[in-house]
């Protein structure tokens, strides 16, 4: 699986790049079909709140997911997406794997 970490307009720690890899590099226990993660972190510094963001695009076959994360830090905006993401991966796996049970043999 392959991750593509995009700061958007600052730069990042090597630190935060290594949690963040490896934080959604654990989500292919939860759908085995995901050929490649891009990730964006935003800090939204146009606000008083400072708030963070994380937006995740999984490439799966079919349809690809989209997740996005939000957090006072980049940490807990990660945290956030990659709950939201193992929750839907975990579904659209489930689907599959129900489609292909129900199928009527030839």
């Amino acid at each position: 699986m392959d991750i593509t970490l995009e700061p958007v307009d600052f730069n990042i720690s090597q630190e935060l790049n290594d949690h963040v890899r490896d934080m959604f590099n654990k989500l292919s226990k939860y759908n085995d079909q995901i050929v490649g993660i891009d990730l964006y972190l935003k800090s939204n510094a146009q606000n008083d709140d400072r708030e963070k963001t994380v937006e995740a695009k999984f490439f799966l076959p079919g349809n690809d997911l989209f997740v996005t994360g939000k957090g006072d830090s980049f940490v807990k905006a990660a945290q956030d997406c990659y709950d939201t993401a193992k929750s839907n991966l975990s579904r659209i796996k489930e689907k599959v794997k129900d489609r292909h049970q129900n199928r009527p043999d030839k």
